[in-house]
């Protein structure tokens, strides 16, 4: 088989065990080998892995011809993710748009940090929709209808808490209205979802999710709905919240878009890190995007052009900067 339609075979292999749900793909440990490119991506179960799987294989050919190999580090997601790239423990790192902001600009979870100087944005991969996943029998329709229910909103130090945070403050909530659970007993959140452990759990996430899926599987789980006027309050006050739209038919069981909050997954690395091996990862993926976008809707939520430009509040690495201006996208 020739190289590109080796490549080609792994591109699909990996899309398809990702469009499935299994997402323990790619390396599975932290490597400090010198001569390994490390990406730190997210928990097994979600998106950020086997994306991170698939950004390693299509680069996996370029870069062992620089004498390289692609390692994908599991981790807690955005947050651990940054403060991992900022130690050097990594080369690479997916996170969220308003995070990867909070990082420049030494917020939120950083406050207690300085601005991260050398962060560099390489480019956004896909949309990532704030959601929320409601038990059938709770008449959990709209966000508002969270209040005096119990919901799932994770540690203290996790994404998904603040974004539950941004959205009770621009609802105007006092931090009350919710019954707060931080922890379950069920192998996993649908499972927990479904023994009645809460009411509703929220995740920051791309669609199709294998968690929601399973939720909805199990137990007809549905996906709630936040209202437009705040989309758009969030939006004039912070451009990397979008209007986002989980299509109708992505799950079974839900026919209907739900309309919702979104964010951008992005993909960063450090200035520290040679132009050469990013550009080489860079060119791997965008060479190869048509393909991805053939088996998942996940890679369609963002054109070319949005995707050198949404979400990337670090200036762009020099090595991903050099394939935009070859191909004309910068």
């Amino acid at each position: 088989m020739s190289s590109a339609g080796s490549k080609c075979a792994i591109v699909m292999l990996l899309a398809a065990t990702l469009i499935a749900g299994f997402a323990n793909i790619g390396g599975a440990e932290e490597s400090e080998d010198p001569g390994s490119v490390t990406i730190a991506s997210g928990r097994v179960g979600g998106l950020y892995h086997p994306v991170g799987g698939i950004i390693c294989k299509l680069a996996a050919e370029s870069l062992a011809e620089q004498g390289l190999s692609c390692t994908v580090d599991i981790s807690g997601g955005s947050i651990p993710n940054i403060k991992d790239l900022r130690k050097r423990n990594v080369d690479l790192a997916m996170v969220q748009s308003d995070l990867q902001q909070d990082a420049v600009d030494g917020t939120g979870p950083f406050e207690d940090e300085d601005s991260f100087e050398n962060l560099r944005s390489m480019f956004a991969l896909y949309v990532e929709h704030f959601t929320v996943v409601a038990r059938d029998d709770r008449d959990i329709e709209t966000f508002e209808d969270l209040k005096g229910k119990r919901v799932y909103v994770g540690g203290t130090a996790s994404s998904r808490r603040d974004a539950m945070d941004v959205l009770a403050e621009a609802h105007g909530w006092t931090g009350e209205e919710v019954i707060a659970v931080s922890e379950f007993e069920a192998a996993n959140l649908a499972e927990a979802l479904c023994d009645g452990e809460f009411d509703a759990f929220v995740y920051t996430i791309g669609h199709p999710n294998p968690m929601v899926r399973e939720a909805t599987a199990l137990c007809d789980a549905r996906l709630v709905k936040v209202s437009g006027p705040i989309i758009e309050k969030l939006n004039r006050e912070n451009p990397f919240y979008v209007g986002s739209v989980i299509p109708g038919g992505t799950y079974k069981s839900i026919p209907r878009d739900v309309r919702t909050l979104g964010v951008v997954a992005t993909l960063v690395t450090s200035a520290k890190v040679p132009p050469d091996v990013i550009y080489q990862i860079t060119k791997a993926y965008f060479e190869n995007l048509e393909i991805l976008q053939d088996l998942s809707p996940l890679f369609l939520s963002l054109t070319r052009e949005e995707m050198v430009e949404a979400g990337l509040a670090a200036p762009i690495h020099e090595g991903a900067l050099k394939y935009f201006s070859e191909v004309g996208l910068k």
